[in-house]
């Protein structure tokens, strides 16, 4: 009965009433025991797993990796912004990248609309060589 207890680590409540004070401390005592021999289990056998090499996974025709370049120390190389003197602040790069955001729709704005130009005078019957100063 005591296995059977101990390998499910239940007892009936209506069986647990019916033990005395002492046989209590004692199952609880063996419970407990029980408990620590299967934690010290598994944390050996997770230190045994931890200390098997690691398998490499097979690689993919297609996978892709990213390979961090290192600097003299072996470490990752990091540069941050800002901090040679050759560097831009942050507000001039920002207001750059938002001045040729600017430019490219403007180009892509006067496109459009001397596409729409030449679709309206091509509609109309007027040649563009004609109304043309040139």
């Amino acid at each position: 009965m005591l296995k059977q207890i101990l390998s499910e680590m239940y007892i009936d409540p209506d069986l647990l009433a019916e033990l005395n004070e002492e046989q209590k401390q004692i199952l609880f005592f063996k419970m407990r025991e029980e408990q620590i021999r299967r934690w010290k289990e598994r944390e050996a056998a997770m230190e045994k797993q931890e200390s098997l090499p690691v398998k490499p996974r097979p690689k993919k025709d297609n996978s892709k990796s990213v390979h961090w370049k290192l600097g003299a120390d072996k470490e990752v190389w990091v540069w941050v912004m800002g901090e040679h003197h050759l560097d831009k602040p942050y507000d001039v790069i920002c207001d750059e990248i938002l001045a040729e955001r600017a430019r490219l729709k403007a180009e892509q704005e006067t496109a459009e609309l001397r596409r729409a130009r030449w679709d309206s005078r091509a509609r109309g019957g007027i040649q563009f060589l004609e109304s043309s100063p040139f």
